[in-house]
């Protein structure tokens, strides 16, 4: 069973828990010669990191990331890519093997597997997605140039982002701790988290992804439509309890007049839907896709929030991960794409 491993000709296979030596990844299926060392892997695992600012969890670890196999002179083989990075900073004593958190996997994974680590939570914890960064890493490393993906706090609780540059970048995302890029909604997001750190209560929210500068033509017309695979990705991730193409909500109660705005006829601009977020048919259209994805209150609670180190909120050290997942699906389509047609495979 292949429970630990996503993807189809890319495939990510991340191991590790929260509390154990280490934890990684292994990536297959990654041609040889992409140029790679783990500076490329460093800014996405420093923007997922736990103990990067005041509205985050305190435990500090350094997340610099080892590449065991698979690159030699700064170049991969075309063989597995093996990474891990080091545990530092766990706290164990914090955990009672009898006490099941409401909230948290505990009590399903000891009904599944009669064993468990209860250590922070083991492999269900919110950990296991930097093992996914690293690979979403060398993922974006096989993407075109052009193809941008940016993530951003649209919504935490009830405060929502209404002042969006269309030509938003990490960078910009990244000047406010909650990733939110309109600054007075950031400001007060901040505030009513840290509010929430002293009460020991958590709020949910919503990232939004957008997706640039891919080409008409990625994803498969049934069954690995690129935006069942996108959808797939994201409610992998602990937490997410909904994904959408789109805002869904809104889109579903317009009419259709309303929605499909496009324009039918002939020629080359004719068949493409604005409206369509970027997939007609499962298959990419060439537009940005824009992904919404929604995350559950953070699981830890009350008391065991105060005296711990969780996050009051997980979407801004989401971001990344969602980043990632997106960057692997996207890779995987793009290896894909090349099988598409016999003049393709011209090599042959």
């Amino acid at each position: 069973m292949d429970r630990n491993t996503f993807g189809n000709l890319l495939r990510l296979t991340t191991f590790g828990e929260s509390h154990g030596r280490a934890l990684g990844a292994i990536v297959d299926g990654v041609p040889a010669g992409v140029e790679l060392s783990p500076d490329d892997l460093v800014p996405q695992l420093m923007r997922r990191r736990p103990g990067q600012s005041k509205i985050t969890t305190a435990r500090d670890e350094k997340d610099a990331p080892d590449i065991l196999s698979g690159v030699f002179e700064g170049k991969t083989l075309g063989t597995p890519i093996c990474v891990i990075i080091w545990n530092k900073d766990q706290r164990s004593r914090d955990y009672d093997p009898k006490f099941f958190r409401a909230g948290h996997a505990d009590r399903t994974w000891e009904e599944k597997f009669g064993h468990r680590d209860y250590r922070g939570g083991g492999r269900a914890s919110g950990r296991e997605t930097a093992a996914r960064v690293i690979g979403g890493a060398i993922a974006e490393k096989m993407l075109p140039d052009e193809v941008s993906i940016v993530g951003f706090t649209r919504q935490i609780g009830e405060h929502r982002a209404q002042d969006v540059p269309e030509d938003l970048d990490r960078d910009r995302v990244d000047q406010h701790a909650t990733r939110c890029p309109d600054l007075e909604v950031a400001a007060r997001i901040e505030e009513e988290l840290l509010a929430c750190k002293e009460q020991g209560d958590s709020r949910g929210g919503i990232v939004e992804l957008w997706i640039d500068g891919l080409p008409i033509g990625l994803g498969e017309p049934v069954f690995r439509k690129i935006k069942n695979t996108l959808a797939n990705a994201m409610m992998s991730v602990g937490a997410v309890v909904g994904c959408t193409l789109g805002d869904a909500a809104e889109d579903s109660t317009k009419s259709g007049f309303d929605f499909h705005a496009g324009k039918s006829g002939y020629g080359p601009e004719a068949g493409i839907s604005p409206s369509a977020n970027g997939i007609q048919g499962g298959i990419s259209n060439g537009q940005r896709i824009r992904l919404l994805t929604y995350f559950k209150p953070a699981s830890t609670v009350g008391e065991m929030s105060k005296k711990g180190r969780h996050d009051p909120c997980i979407v801004p050290r989401a971001i990344p991960v969602l980043e990632s997942m997106a960057a692997l699906v996207l890779a995987d389509h793009f290896l894909e794409f090349q099988l598409n047609r016999l003049q393709d495979l011209d090599r042959f």
